[in-house]
């Protein structure tokens, strides 16, 4: 009976093993990575942007801080490049932006605009964040066009997205580099930025050349936290 006890406890260990093993299985299929030398390649198509605007002050901002912002995540390929998109400046009352608008509408001066760079965009999956679906424009300040990302119809990309305010920016959304991925070869992703820091460039290793789901599977558990 003793022996039969030692052989049963056996043939549990090997199963629990195989089982444990079994379920290691994804994340493994998860860390796969593009090599090096096919990251190269695809960089002269899907360049880094290291580059900051001398006209604005920029700090470098986490992948993880933009998705606290965003209103949604999601995975959409362009369609094409729009004509820019003036829009007015909302100034709240009382700070240095509203006095300006103020001095300037008592000098008879329209209220401050800028332009945005805006892409059409067609969403093929919400990975995160609230509903958002068929066409809509990306759009950014087209101050920040030589370090922003510069999208060719037919890309694909993950990026998180911020809703517009006002009218002229009904069924657009912001994003940015900090928050922006390349879907390249199908089934790999990536990064439009590399932060110099600790923090954003380990998050960047842990993400850049991997898989996309990979990348959905960590942006779902950073927005569900």
């Amino acid at each position: 009976m003793k022996k039969i006890s030692i052989l049963v406890l056996a043939i549990l260990a090997v199963t629990l093993t195989a089982c444990s093993s079994s379920n290691t299985a994804k994340p493994a299929e998860n860390s796969l990575s593009l090599t090096s030398e096919r990251i190269q390649e695809l960089r002269s198509e899907y360049p880094l942007s290291q580059a900051s605007s001398p006209n604005v002050e920029m700090r470098d901002i986490p992948f993880e801080e933009v998705l606290s912002y965003a209103d949604s995540v999601i995975i959409a390929e362009v369609v094409e490049q729009n004509p820019d998109l003036e829009v007015e400046l909302i100034a709240e009352p009382g700070t240095p932006e509203g006095n300006l608008a103020d001095k300037e509408k008592a000098n008879g001066e329209g209220p401050p605009s800028a332009d945005f760079i805006s892409y059409k965009v067609k969403v093929r999956e919400l990975v995160a964040g609230e509903e958002v679906s068929g066409d809509v424009n990306l759009i950014y300040n087209s101050e920040l066009q030589d370090v922003e990302p510069q999208l060719q119809p037919g890309m694909e990309i993950l990026t998180a997205i911020k809703k517009g305010v006002g009218d002229e920016q009904q069924g657009s959304y912001s994003f940015t580099r900090y928050g922006t991925y390349y879907v390249v070869d199908e089934n790999y992703v990536l990064s439009a930025f590399q932060g110099q820091d600790e923090e954003m460039k380990s998050f960047t290793e842990q993400t850049d050349g991997k898989t996309l789901q990979n990348l959905i599977d960590r942006v779902r558990s950073i927005k569900t936290d």
